[in-house]
């Protein structure tokens, strides 16, 4: 379900596909006043065909991606181009005094930066066109299997990738320094699916102090769970530190040894894991701070499809109602899929940004309880 293989399937359509409607005609992309910061160096800044203009895609090298580790890197250089994709909106740079909300929207396992902005997965310009958020929308590349983390070990080639530190202490100062945003953490939310779901949960509990909202659609939220773990490590043996094709078929990329071993080279040791997994992280308060503007989707309640999400969210859910964190949870039958997940994105940005639906979206009725 979160592994690499599965969310291959789900949201990596083949080269080429998942075109945009035609659009009206491109027009310049907006100046950047800051392109190399922040421990990031711009190597591109391009738009995306069909959006008019409002969908660029800024290419970077850091040193967070990768750091040589363990031994000799196998591969050079090590540094490798990651691209993050950007949605503007309509009227962007009309009004020089108008700043704008930032919502992160982070992508699934076996999936890339272009995953949420496909027409044919999350097809995120026609899925917010006409909702309550009118703001900026960042889609950044979080590797086949990064695992949204800093990673504590390294490839079988001595090598690894920092995505946390690339994202919240690179990325996000990038984006401010770069376009009208509202710099501070009530103009920022992030959300994401799957492997992205754990993202944005790890992000959110580990720094809220950055985040005004939080939404996590089919994530994952329980490391120790054997099912989980099972998922992980085969992430890290079919994909390891992937990005996109590079390193697909390489060696050197991947991860080898036991479960545990794949584990801890991800998320460090497990004494360390209530650091950075979701349930642990709801029992020391850490989404308090979000007054309610936390939301948790899953597929799987009538026991069918993603049944073992179901079952980690169902116990991130408890843990929350347990320390009176006030979140919106929403469940239902469903499958661990795009067709479920726009909804669960339009659900979100009316939480974050407007007033939440009474009812849930996929047909699920009321939030539970």
């Amino acid at each position: 379900m979160l592994a690499a293989t599965a969310a291959l399937a789900l949201g990596v359509p083949a080269a080429g596909a998942g075109a945009a409607a035609p659009a009206p005609a491109a027009t310049a992309l907006p100046a950047l006043p800051q392109p190399n910061s922040h421990g990031l160096t711009l190597k591109s800044w391009s738009a995306v065909a069909g959006y008019g203009g409002r969908m660029a895609d800024a290419t970077f090298t850091t040193g967070a991606v990768f750091t040589p580790r363990g031994g000799t890197p196998w591969i050079s250089p090590v540094q490798v181009p990651v691209t993050v994709r950007i949605h503007l909106p309509v009227g962007y740079g009309s009004d020089p005094a108008r700043r704008y909300p930032v919502l992160y929207l982070l992508h699934g396992g076996g999936g890339d930066f272009q995953q949420w902005s496909r027409s044919d997965s999350g097809n995120v310009a026609a899925t917010l066109a006409g909702t309550a958020f009118d703001g900026i929308v960042v889609m950044p590349e979080g590797g086949r299997a990064g695992w949204y983390s800093d990673w504590a070990g390294h490839t079988d080639g001595h090598f690894a990738p920092r995505w946390e530190t690339f994202h919240v202490e690179q990325l996000l100062p990038w984006i401010d320094a770069n376009f009208a945003t509202v710099k501070d953490r009530s103009g920022r939310a992030i959300a994401g699916a799957s492997m992205g779901g754990y993202g944005a949960l790890r992000y959110g509990g580990r720094h809220p102090e950055l985040f005004s909202a939080v939404g996590a659609f089919s994530g994952g939220t329980d490391l120790y769970q054997a099912n989980a773990q099972k998922t992980i490590a085969d992430s890290l043996w079919q994909a390891g530190a992937a990005i996109g094709w590079t390193g697909l078929l390489n060696p050197f990329f991947r991860v080898t040894g036991d479960t545990l071993y794949r584990m801890e080279t991800v998320f460090g040791p497990q004494n360390d894991w209530p650091s950075v997994t979701p349930v642990s992280l709801a029992l020391n308060d850490a989404y308090n701070s979000f007054n309610g503007k936390l939301a948790l989707y899953s597929g799987g309640a009538n026991g069918t499809g993603e049944t073992d999400v179901h079952g980690w969210n169902r116990t991130l859910h408890e843990n929350l109602d347990s320390r009176s964190t006030q979140h919106r949870y929403c469940t239902g039958p469903g499958e661990h899929s795009y067709q479920y997940w726009t909804g669960e994105l339009k659900d979100f940005v009316a939480l974050a940004y407007g007033t939440a639906p009474a009812q849930c979206p996929n047909g699920w009725g009321s939030p539970a309880r």
